[in-house]
């Protein structure tokens, strides 16, 4: 794929961004995507967007202004116009050298548009489609996992900024964002939670939030959104809007009926909307089985065009290809091996398992597989604690039933709970259904999923990290590829391979779409991970002081037992609280909160006025831990009717907890210690492998260029590089220091420590040793998603006092960071309980090298 169009258009993206992004019409767009990057001018990184999203908004963005937003026939003439040769070589067309001789670039363009015969018999119908739309359209082909929703919040926001800034600008100012299906709208809700604040600069952002309305249509009802109105953003599934339902046939035709009226109603109101842009999730849906027959999303699209003229259509997808016809709207290009080669993808090294079922029972199969995942992922668990998991894909339900009985053979022999299998298919209940969508939650224990009909596209499940696919093969569009690589979303902090699981016939399906929308092959892919080094770093201490926090906690004891008589007696009535019902609403317009309360409260009108005296009596026996029958004699004596007003059971209840109470508050104090190495877990087993010196090692595994940079950069620190006169450091070799300021606090702190030890057991480098089962030295923190995550801080110095001192260090342009916010009070929370205990400092430097005077207080410590 050399010399294609996305090429041409990145070197000249690259280029503008040189220039600094000059644009004298909209000189906004610099501040925009300069805002992007660090702070640093040396430095490279990104303060949000991956760097091939990053990519991705800069040609998208490269195209509207620089070029003007053409159609994609005139980008071609753009750059190929100069030999017809090279334009139609490009675009794919077929001509014979005599034919190529007279031919006009506009008749050939013309043919393609309307010689539908022609067109066939060339087998260029993916270009016939780019000719013959009215609108700018565009593909973004981004690799499963790249961050293709995070891309298409990034544009609307930045195309909004831009429409507040120019008005009678040619900007988007409403973004229809479209899903093929239930499971791709879910992960678009996404969108709703994205924070906005690191893609656009303070200024903008707070107009953009002002004015941004998010709307998530719901099944039969007209969407909300005003006509006429201004920056909205609508996320639907083409079933939503459709404008075909009235060519299926229903036997409730009235009911069907009014369906269709809804629906027309919902896009009439959207093709209402002015300067409208349409994001187009997963892209290759546009295209039905056939050229012929184009999918709804194609069809709504033009609808909506015909109505008001839209501003641009973005497609994204990852496989930009049509039976091996790349689609000619194509400019921007990052595909597997480039996500697996940047570590924004799993790798698969050696990984994919291909079996012969003619060679091999089918029962085998599946004992290699379990035996296989277990062995290799059975302790493995991403940072919040969720373990790996494990998605046998099935075609139909017969297949999926015998294959269960085999799994749970396999489980039980390899010494495994069945327990841990879950099933989710078209056709499973309510239960099924909640427990599939839990499977991100770190409690969750199921690890062996099987599917029919599911956990394909958009589905993110971060722990996947094995996908089989045995014996039953599909011909529906890329199912195969989409299945099999669903597992190789890579998350932060992981180390693991993927393993994709299949039978012959499967493989060679995977390897023919590989090849047809990616260019490569398996082998290939397999062979990425060639990109990567592995350092192994040693473990020289397992012996290292503990670190102790001691905490005071109240706990409410009995002061002496109660007498056990409880005597009750007619209370006075007492005004009974009301129930209130308050109505929510939901609000996706900031990045927070979801359910909003509108101020509609209501209070329920009150029920039956009495309750009988067994119910009483049992709600006062379980609510005070008592004997039901005493309590029930009693009350039938008060009340001889059997019948108790409600406004008498709060009085009732005082009574009992007066004679029940005699409680008091104590304070004990009790003390946590932290480990700040494990070498062995709670069984007794090792945690860490065995070198060949039989000393226990750590592996690390860096894409080759982080590699690289960080021993250019000298960040790998071995010990025998360093004077450590008193063997106070490196309990492992070599440190991995995540920057350069880490090493030089490092280098200065050691200096000091060698002229002044006495009072110090330990100084230790503890950011780059990760992993919960290796080391206890981690908090936790609520991170914005509203999860919690583990800290690792980078150092500690240990007094031989048992007093400590943690050091976290930072770029300046961290500070006020919310993550880095959240970390420290993590930490904080400890030490405002045991000040002369430990203390904690980030050290902010705005240089790669730590001043004195910032370490001052650390030096203090220490002396």
């Amino acid at each position: 794929m050399e010399n294609t169009l996305f090429d041409k258009l990145t070197e000249d993206s690259v280029q503008w961004r040189k220039g600094g992004y000059a644009c004298a019409d909209h000189p906004l767009i610099g501040e925009i995507l300069a805002f992007q990057k660090e702070a640093q001018e040396d430095s490279p990184a990104l303060k949000f967007l991956r760097e091939p999203q990053f990519a991705a908004l800069e040609t998208y963005w490269y195209v509207r202004l620089k070029l003007k937003t053409p159609h994609i026939i005139d980008l071609y003439k753009h750059y190929y116009s100069d030999d017809k040769e090279t334009l139609f070589e490009a675009l794919g067309v077929p001509l014979s050298r005599d034919a190529l001789e007279f031919a006009e670039i506009d008749g050939v363009i013309e043919k393609v548009r309307s010689d539908s015969d022609w067109v066939k018999k060339n087998r260029i119908q993916a270009l016939h489609e780019a000719v013959i739309l009215d609108y700018p359209s565009y593909i973004l082909a981004l690799a499963m996992g790249a961050g293709k929703t995070v891309l298409i919040g990034a544009i609307i926001a930045t195309e909004f900024a831009m429409a507040l800034r120019y008005p009678k600008g040619k900007f988007m100012k409403n973004a229809l964002v479209f899903a093929p299906g239930t499971t791709i709208i879910e992960s678009l809700r996404e969108l709703s939670g994205m924070p906005y604040e690191k893609i656009l600069p303070p200024d903008l952002h707070r107009n953009f939030i002002a004015n941004l309305k998010i709307e998530f249509p719901s099944k039969g009802k007209e969407i909300q959104t005003q006509r006429v109105s201004s920056y909205n953003l609508i996320v639907t599934n083409t079933e939503k809007i459709s404008l075909r339902a009235n060519r299926r046939k229903n036997q409730q035709k009235d009911a069907f009926e009014r369906e269709e009226v809804q629906a027309n109603l919902r896009l009439q109101k959207i093709a209402s909307l002015p300067d409208l842009g349409v994001f187009s999730d997963e892209a290759h849906h546009t295209y039905g089985n056939t050229f012929e027959k184009l999918k709804r999303v194609r069809e709504t699209i033009n609808y909506i065009h015909a109505q008001t003229p839209i501003v641009a259509v973005i497609n994204t997808t990852g496989t930009p290809y049509y039976k091996k016809q790349i689609l000619k709207e194509v400019i921007v290009w990052y595909g597997l091996g480039e996500g697996i080669a940047d570590n924004i993808l799993k790798d698969l090294n050696n990984g994919i398992h291909q079996y012969d079922i003619a060679e091999r029972a089918e029962h085998e199969v599946f004992d290699d597989i379990i035996r296989e995942f277990f062995n290799t992922y059975g302790k493995v668990s991403l940072a919040d604690g969720s373990k790996a998991k494990i998605a046998f894909y099935f075609k139909t339900q017969r297949h999926l039933n015998e294959s269960r009985l085999l799994i749970e053979q396999a489980m039980t022999r390899a010494g495994e709970s069945v327990s841990q299998i879950l099933v989710n298919t078209q056709t499973s209940g309510s239960a099924e259904v909640d427990e599939f969508k839990r499977l991100n939650n770190p409690t969750n224990q199921k690890r062996v999923i099987l599917l029919i009909g599911k956990g394909v596209e958009g589905w993110n499940c971060p722990s996947l990290f094995a996908c089989a696919l045995i014996k039953e093969q599909t011909t529906s569009n890329n199912y195969v590829l989409q299945a099999a690589t669903r597992c190789l979303r890579q998350v932060p902090g992981n180390q693991h391979s993927a393993k994709i699981f299949l039978d012959y016939g499967n493989a060679m399906i995977l390897d023919k779409e590989l090849q047809n929308n990616f260019g490569t092959d398996l082998d290939r892919l397999s062979a990425v991970d060639r990109e990567k080094e592995t350092v192994t770093l040693r473990i020289l201490k397992t012996e290292l002081p503990k670190l102790e926090i001691t905490r005071t906690i109240k706990r409410a004891v009995r002061s002496k037992a109660p007498n056990g008589k409880i005597k009750l007696k007619k209370p006075k009535a007492q005004k009974v609280p009301a129930i209130l019902r308050s109505i929510l609403t939901p609000d996706f317009s900031g990045p927070m909160e979801i359910l909003m309360p509108t101020g509609d409260t209501k209070e329920l009108p009150a029920g039956r006025k009495t309750t009988d005296c067994h119910t009483a009596a049992w709600k006062i026996a379980s609510r005070y831990h008592v004997p039901v029958m005493p309590i029930l004699k009693q009350l039938n004596a008060l009340y001889p009717k059997g019948e108790l007003p409600n406004n008498h059971l709060y009085g009732l209840f005082q009574q009992v907890e007066e004679q029940q109470a005699n409680y008091k508050t104590i304070e004990e104090k009790i003390t946590e210690v932290m480990a700040l190495i494990k070498v062995k877990d709670e069984a007794g087993n090792d945690v860490f492998e065995k070198g060949d010196d039989s000393t226990y090692v750590h592996h690390l595994r860096l894409l080759k260029r982080t590699y690289e940079r960080m021993k250019e950069k000298g960040l790998f620190a071995e010990s025998n590089e360093y004077k450590d006169q008193h063997d106070l450091s490196f309990h492992y070799t070599p440190y991995n220091f995540d920057s350069e300021p880490e090493r030089s606090l490092f280098r200065q702190i050691l200096s000091v420590l060698n002229t002044n030890p006495d009072e110090v057991e330990a100084f230790l480098f503890t950011g780059g040793l990760t992993d919960p089962k290796k080391t206890d030295f981690h908090f936790e923190y609520l991170g914005e998603d509203k999860r919690y995550h583990r800290y690792f801080p980078d150092f500690v110095l240990v007094k031989k006092t048992g007093e400590f001192y943690i050091i976290e260090v930072k770029a300046e342009r961290d500070r006020g960071d919310n993550t880095v916010e959240a970390k420290k009070k993590s930490v904080e929370r400890l030490q405002n309980i045991q000040p002369d205990k430990f203390k904690y400092q980030i050290v902010y430097t705005p240089t790669a090298t730590v001043s004195a005077e910032t370490i001052k207080p650390i030096i203090d410590w220490i002396d």
